[in-house]
């Protein structure tokens, strides 16, 4: 729609309201619907220092949030979406279901003033993906859909802008992807070792949408597994979205006018529903071959898919994992629900060159990339084969402290006929996948121990606590008025600090048992580790506090152990680097 058609609408609403109410209240309402506003007010009302800003047409931008994904380019996340507990009707929408997410960029890939707005991955490891911080507002869909530049904008340019159907927001994408390519491509991510690819505007997935509605890596795994939504601490949830509650809601608010999430975004909790990049799939469970039960999506394709919920749902239907379907088409046509709208993803090729390609044949066979190649690809030993002169097979020596897939290629080499060599090929493939899939597994299972002796810490914390509370109620006794130290109540408490010290060592063995597994990863590993938890206890809130407490204290352990052993911690040494000093100082060390 033009921008004159949406003036002319605009007015007869005002007039209407001025047939409705007295006049000075008329008069009102249509100054505060032509009332001129900043032309930021349109594409970031609530600046950050982290924003990522792409330019835009008639002198506008688009604000991304960049989503940090830990680990490598082939390591994806595993991750829960959907939502838990619901009604058993929706059940096929939006019960929890397994789901995996990656991202395309490296810092290496990104401008140069990008790198200065993203977290400290220079240990953590990351990989990025970026989505806009706002849903798209009717004043950037104006700057790049119509032919002149849009009028200085007023209050309702700042809308999100909706009504649109999922071809709409394609001609955008191509619209807008043509100017930045023409107008401002070095303002884009371009691909270390490729000079032709560059990053690119979309629809982010389900995932991708998800994963940042959940607020990413800057809220805890066990809050993004086993919550609706991220911790919203002493806010409600009417702060971060609007949607329909006790009282119905007629109209969406103008982009920003929420909190943001923990990752910077806005909106994401109501006012327009989003698309996405994906049809709408079904939720059904299914066994694993070891009879395991999960849930994941089916393999038919049906509608648009959109989430969020928008200003006419309920507080259920607001949430990040909440799906619907939207038809494409209906008996009147192409489909444009007045409360639909979209944000936009940046992303890039999975493969932009050939040095990226060896990065990822590296990582997939489970090894670092920066590690030198020792072996080659199964096509490469085989056709090096085929050029030497072997005419039977010959015996090779094998170096059984080596790589057995290098082994297996010097066998492939020497082997005389083409069928065993495809068949050689064939085995050095299953291997390699099997090395590759036992990385992961070791990946997951370090990291939960990890996280499970963060946990320990603060079970260590809450033992010195109970011991410090009880020791006070008895000091406090026995300075009363006629207390005696072999009295009844004394010496049930005597007891009780006991049990409670008793209790406090165990646990100290226990994190001692944890921490010297742990303790067998390399440096490197626990160092990235270490770095993307402390990103994920980034709050304010004392359960953060307390973990990037415990974080400090682990990797101190650690060394420790690293340089002396685990027998060179005591108990003692543990519980003073974990337990605050004022407890830890009641408890009976020697």
């Amino acid at each position: 729609m033009s921008c004159p058609a949406i003036a002319r609408i605009l007015l007869t609403a005002a007039l209407l309201t001025a047939q409705a109410f007295p006049a000075t209240d008329a008069a009102a309402a249509i100054t505060a619907i032509t009332a001129p506003i900043s032309t930021e007010k349109t594409w970031n009302p609530r600046p950050a220092d982290d924003d990522i800003i792409l330019p835009m047409p008639c002198g506008l931008h688009m604000a991304l949030r960049a989503v940090a994904v830990p680990g490598s380019l082939m390591q994806d996340r595993r991750f829960a979406m959907g939502v838990g507990g619901g009604d058993s009707q929706r059940q096929l929408y939006e019960r929890r279901f397994e789901a995996h997410i990656a991202a395309p960029f490296t810092s290496a890939d990104l401008p140069a003033a990008w790198k200065q707005r993203l977290p400290d991955d220079a240990a953590a490891e990351y990989t990025y993906y970026f989505i806009g911080k706002y849903e798209v507002s009717q004043h950037q869909w104006d700057a790049v859909m119509e032919e002149h530049c849009p009028a200085a904008p007023a209050a309702d340019a700042a809308l999100p802008r909706r009504g649109i159907s999922w071809h709409d927001a394609q001609q955008f994408f191509q619209k807008y992807n043509a100017w930045l390519v023409q107008n401002a491509a070095d303002a884009l991510p371009r691909f270390a070792g490729s000079e032709r690819n560059i990053g690119f505007l979309r629809l982010p997935t389900e995932e991708e949408w998800e994963f940042a509605a959940r607020g990413g890596a800057r809220v805890s795994e066990e809050d993004r597994e086993h919550g609706d939504i991220f911790p919203l601490g002493d806010a409600r949830l009417e702060d971060y979205g609007l949607f329909s509650g006790s009282v119905p809601v007629h109209e969406p608010a103008p982009i920003g006018s929420r909190l943001p999430n923990p990752l910077g975004l806005h909106d994401t909790v109501g006012n327009v529903k989003e698309l996405v990049d994906g049809f709408f799939r079904l939720s059904v469970a299914d066994t694993r071959g070891d009879g395991e039960t999960y849930r994941r999506l089916h393999g038919a394709a049906g509608g648009i898919l959109c989430k969020g919920g928008s200003f006419r749902s309920d507080a259920r239907g607001v949430l990040p994992g909440w799906r619907d379907e939207v038809p494409p088409y209906t008996s009147e046509g192409e489909s444009r629900p007045s409360d639909l709208g979209f944000r936009v993803a940046l992303a890039g090729l999975n493969i932009p060159s050939a040095q990226r390609l060896h990065t990822l044949l590296q990582e997939n066979a489970g090894r670092p990339a920066d590690t030198p190649d020792q072996t080659r690809a199964p096509e490469q030993a085989a056709a090096g084969a085929e050029r030497g002169s072997v005419t039977q097979d010959r015996a090779v020596q094998l170096d059984t402290t080596a790589s057995p897939i290098a082994e297996l290629d010097k066998i492939s080499g020497a082997a005389a006929t083409p069928e065993m060599r495809a068949n050689l090929a064939q085995l050095r493939g299953m291997l390699e996948d099997q090395r590759s899939a036992q990385e992961r597994q070791r990946n997951e299972v370090l990291e939960n121990s990890t996280r499970a002796l963060l946990y320990q810490e603060e079970t260590l914390r809450g033992f010195a606590y109970r011991y410090a509370v009880v020791n006070g109620h008895l000091q406090k006794y026995l300075k009363s008025k006629g207390a005696r130290a072999d009295d009844p109540n004394a010496v049930k408490a005597r007891e009780g600090l006991k049990e409670h010290y008793q209790l406090l060592l165990r646990a100290a063995n226990f994190y001692k048992t944890g921490l010297n597994r742990v303790a067998g990863a390399s440096p490197a590993e626990i160092t990235r580790l270490l770095a993307r938890l402390r990103q994920e206890y980034g709050g304010t809130d004392v359960l953060n506090r307390h973990m990037r407490q415990n974080i400090d204290a682990l990797d101190r352990h650690l060394a420790a152990v690293r340089a002396g052993g685990i027998d060179s911690l005591t108990q003692k040494q543990l519980c003073r680097d974990i337990i605050p000093a004022q407890h830890f100082r009641e408890l009976p060390f020697k």
